[in-house]
């Protein structure tokens, strides 16, 4: 999972929201959260911005902390 997926799960907000909110569909969105593509230096500024985020971290691996264990992309502890 992407930083960018997680960001939006914390937050509460749909595929949908979030791509309205930066300027595109939420099929693009959801694309560039799967990873299928890449978003121009200027979409990922405009994420950064509606996620409030720094748009460097938005693209790296996300991992969760469920309890006091850290959850990885895979889902296993680590």
């Amino acid at each position: 999972m992407r930083r960018l997926k997680l960001l939006r799960l914390n937050q509460r907000k749909t595929q949908w929201e979030v791509g309205r909110a930066a300027g595109f569909s939420q099929g693009r969105y959801s694309m560039i959260e799967r990873g299928l593509i890449e978003p121009t230096p200027a979409q990922r500024e405009r994420l950064a911005a509606v996620l409030n985020a720094p748009a460097s971290t938005l693209l790296r691996p996300a991992f969760r902390e469920r309890g006091s264990q850290v959850i990885g992309e895979s889902g296993h502890s680590h």
